[in-house]
């Protein structure tokens, strides 16, 4: 899995990629034969006051960001008070999901004791 980040104040500009990824692309056939709820195994878009993240596989971080972002990244201005630029990247590093179903307070109490060992561990 693949997970990008994406400042907030440049959401919009990533808008486009980020409803491809949703509904599907005009372009692929066979995506529209899927129902838009079973076309990704996994697939998680926050949204925060710093920045919009998507979790998604590395085919389609690639095949909708990659070429938008390297665009992008070209063209951003530097803060005028930092001096620095925000970037919008894919993480360089690799990402496995656990995904945990239940409701409530049950649901909750399974992450960790899912993750509790796993943090425990150094992972």
């Amino acid at each position: 899995m693949s997970l990008i980040h994406i400042p907030t104040a440049y959401y919009s500009f990533f808008l486009q990629p980020i409803l491809r990824l949703l509904f599907g692309d005009d372009q692929d056939e066979d995506a529209a034969k899927i129902p838009w709820t079973n076309r990704h195994e996994f697939l998680n878009i926050s949204i925060t006051p710093v920045e919009c993240s998507v979790f998604c596989s590395k085919r389609l971080a690639e095949r909708f960001f990659r070429p938008l972002i390297e665009v992008f990244n070209n063209f951003a201005h530097p803060d005028k008070e930092t001096g620095t630029h925000d970037v919008v990247e894919i993480n360089p590093e690799d990402f496995i999901v656990v995904q945990v179903d239940g409701s409530g307070l049950e649901a909750g109490q399974r992450v960790l004791e899912l993750t509790s060992p796993l943090a425990m561990a150094g992972m």
